[in-house]
């Protein structure tokens, strides 16, 4: 059955959950529940989860009303450091 509402969080732990919801009951915005509901993941079910997991979403910014996907996956170079990558690239590349 479809579910219908205006403000909606699902994780597979109910304490995530609660948290996601807490966080748009303080007038945080769907990311802020994401990360929220991300980081009590990587505590209340750490056998699944971990800090510097992947990550997919598609979010809308209605400021500039632009539609932006993220795909943050895959492993990073562990040779390469932030300083590296502000040095080497002036805007994050397409491709690779």
């Amino acid at each position: 059955m479809p579910v219908f509402a205006r403000n909606m969080v699902a994780a597979s732990q109910p304490l995530a959950t609660q948290t996601g919801l807490e966080i748009l009951r303080k007038g945080g915005n769907a990311t802020d529940a994401a990360i929220a509901v991300a980081i009590t993941l990587t505590v209340v079910e750490c056998t699944n989860n971990g800090i510097g997991g992947d990550a997919f979403a598609i979010i809308w910014d209605n400021k500039s009303e632009k539609l932006y996907g993220l795909n943050v996956s895959g492993k990073s170079p562990k040779s390469c450091s932030f300083g590296y990558f502000i040095k080497e690239y002036k805007r994050m590349p397409f491709i690779g």
